[in-house]
């Protein structure tokens, strides 16, 4: 879906004033790329606005320009030229500003190989390890050196959804891109600690009840933890808790990991992490859900027990049975002593 790339890059060319979003609970790519598309925007001559159905974490608030996101829609359409949705891969969570469809151009841009293209313009770079990624090289085809606020954001971005450069999305281009970045004059450890530690107390001590309710399966495949609503509601914020599902992923014997959380809706939204070639997105979709080969989310409708119980029943079909290679025998056995012996 990159056909419409030319024409992306000549309605940001041509100024203008645009309405920006993200999809519901941002994280640090959605809340960066919008920072950084506004920012590109206005070097280009042009304005935008943001509007976010949620508010923006405490951990990103130190990006240029979160204190002026919006909550509510546009009273009147009148002033926009199109509707710019960044790293959303469905449309039914970019903030509601999709429901109804605006009478606007809607600009999609993401990396999320779900994403069918719902836009009226389609930027989908499922190779790109972020969103922030795609912005970085509209950035540069329209001649705007990323610098300032602007690299600032472009780095956070590919920074989170990376998961600090950690998971298989951090191709040799996003650390080409990120060193580029950081060329530039920016400084990561500021950054990395504005993201990684600047937790609240409050917040710490949610995590340290939520991981000792740590659970996994039997051979340890599987790890989980749960976030029901009355812990959940202690959070400032549900986005506080976006990277949690990576805990259990940590676990040495954990290959999908996933975190429950509850609403007050009841409404369970499930966050799946994974290592190596095991891909939660095809996971996720069993629930309506999507996102990356090894991070992906989605909603679930019930009880959090009955749905834990088929979620992770699920997970454990999606690996299938552990592959174990079987022991030689004891004639083969002799054999291979017999040659290593011989060939010392």
């Amino acid at each position: 879906m990159r056909r419409d790339r030319a024409r992306i890059l000549a309605l940001l060319r041509g100024g203008g004033r645009f309405l920006i979003t993200s999809h519901v609970n941002p994280d640090g790519d959605s809340v960066a790329s919008q920072c950084a598309v506004r920012l590109l925007v206005e070097r280009l001559g042009g304005r935008a606005d943001i509007v976010n159905s949620h508010p923006v974490p405490r951990v990103y608030r130190f990006l240029p320009g979160t204190s002026s996101f919006g909550a509510r829609p546009p009273k009147t359409w009148k002033p926009y030229g199109a509707v710019i949705v960044l790293d959303c891969g469905d449309a039914r969570r970019a903030s509601g500003l999709l429901e109804p469809r605006p009478p606007l151009p809607v600009v999609n841009i993401d990396h999320h190989a779900t994403n069918p293209g719902y836009g009226d313009l389609n930027l989908v770079v499922p190779e790109a390890c972020s969103t922030a990624e795609i912005i970085h090289g509209l950035a540069v085809s329209l001649g705007v050196r990323p610098e300032g606020g602007l690299a600032e954001a472009l780095y956070t971005g590919i920074l989170t959804d990376t998961g600090s450069f950690r998971h298989g999305n951090a191709t040799p281009r996003a650390f080409r891109i990120a060193s580029l970045l950081v060329g530039t004059g920016i400084d990561p450890s500021r950054i990395a600690q504005a993201v990684y530690e600047s937790v609240s107390f409050e917040t710490l001590q949610v995590l340290g009840q939520t991981l000792a309710g740590l659970r996994r399966t039997p051979d340890g495949r599987v790890a989980w933890i749960r976030l029901p609503a009355a812990v959940l509601g202690k959070l400032a914020s549900p986005a506080e808790s976006e990277e949690w599902a990576g805990y259990p992923r940590s676990l040495d014997t954990a290959v999908i990991s996933v975190c429950f959380k509850e609403s007050e809706s009841g409404q369970i939204r499930l966050s799946f992490r994974s290592k190596g070639a095991v891909d939660v997105a095809a996971l996720a979709a069993r629930w309506g859900g999507g996102g990356h080969r090894n991070a992906a989310g989605a909603t679930a409708h019930g009880t959090l027990e009955a749905v834990e119980r088929a979620v992770i029943a699920a997970a454990k079909r999606h690996l299938g049975p552990i592959r174990t290679i079987p022991p030689a025998n004891g004639q083969t056995a002799r054999k291979s002593l017999a040659r290593a012996r011989k060939g010392r």
